[in-house]
């Protein structure tokens, strides 16, 4: 197509052959087998000038617009391959799935450069402003300003001082804890899970008696094994936090903690919506089965 598109521009083969830097006999093989292809007369050809048919002028038109599309898609191509996606986590809420979903994506997208950050609990400005293109929250669906996605589901375990009394129990429910007081995270408006938790442990009889609040999994930890409480946990930070001054034990009746994703459906990019597919096949595989 460029190789007519360029005789039609020039209507002279010459002109056009020096253009493209190929020899003019080559140049016009190129049109008359374009033109048997078509089954048209594209050029009116004599010994001093070439005109376009009424057949060429339309494909002229088309012709450059064509043209101008596929630079455009090379162009675009050649900008999805040098994106950057920024992911976003709430501590806990990366467990395995963050990094398992970020080497599969990798290994996918190979020229998508990606940067990790870890969000403060409850504040979803960077997500909603497009600092961050998707977040692993504990988020429950239907949120106001951001799109979110559960894909997994996870125990709730008791972190306990590692001389507490329940500490070497294989399992434990609500009531065993009624006399405990517990160290949470801070209740932020829109952060979900720690004012989901309290409740939950009030419908089950508890007080929900809050010695302190700590923002990060560290702080939560180092104040359980000082002995200043105990803490709800997912089953995911017993195996990323192993310490011998603290102890896990599931609690059976808890619900279960939720594994989300978080982004901006007003920010969606293809390289954002691939890394959401990938966070999720990465996710259903690591199921139980």
């Amino acid at each position: 197509m460029h190789y007519f598109v360029a005789v039609a521009e020039e209507l002279h083969f010459g002109r056009a052959a020096a253009r493209l830097h190929i020899a003019q006999p080559s140049l016009s093989q190129q049109v008359r087998r374009l033109e048997h292809q078509l089954g048209v007369t594209l050029l009116d050809r004599t010994s001093r000038h070439v005109a376009l048919t009424p057949a060429g002028q339309v494909l002229l038109t088309e012709g450059r617009r064509l043209l101008a599309e596929a630079h455009q898609m090379v162009r675009a191509t050649r900008a999805a391959g040098s994106e950057q996606l920024t992911i976003g986590f709430y501590g806990s809420a990366a467990g395995t799935l963050l990094p398992h979903a970020l080497r599969a994506f990798s290994e996918e997208h190979p020229a998508v450069r990606i940067s990790v950050r870890e969000l403060l609990l409850g504040r979803l400005d960077d997500v909603i402003g497009g600092n961050v293109d998707v977040a692993f929250t504990r988020l429950q669906c239907g949120q106001a300003e951001v799109q979110v996605e559960v894909i997994a589901r996870e125990p709730r375990m008791v972190a306990l001082p590692s001389e507490h009394r329940l500490a070497a129990r294989a399992s434990l429910t609500f009531s065993e804890l009624r006399e405990e007081s517990f160290i949470t995270n801070p209740v932020v408006p829109g952060s979900g899970s720690p004012a989901r938790w309290l409740d939950e442990q009030r419908r089950h009889g508890l007080p929900g008696r809050v010695a302190a609040e700590a923002a990060s999994v560290q702080e939560i930890l180092t104040l359980v094994a000082t002995g200043q409480g105990i803490s709800l946990v997912p089953a995911s930070v017993a195996r990323h936090y192993p310490r011998a001054d603290v102890a896990y034990v599931e609690v059976t009746d808890a619900e279960r903690a939720l594994v989300s994703l978080a982004w901006n459906p007003r920010h969606l990019r293809p390289a954002v919506e691939a890394f959401i597919r990938t966070a999720r096949e990465v996710a259903l595989a690591a199921r139980p089965r």
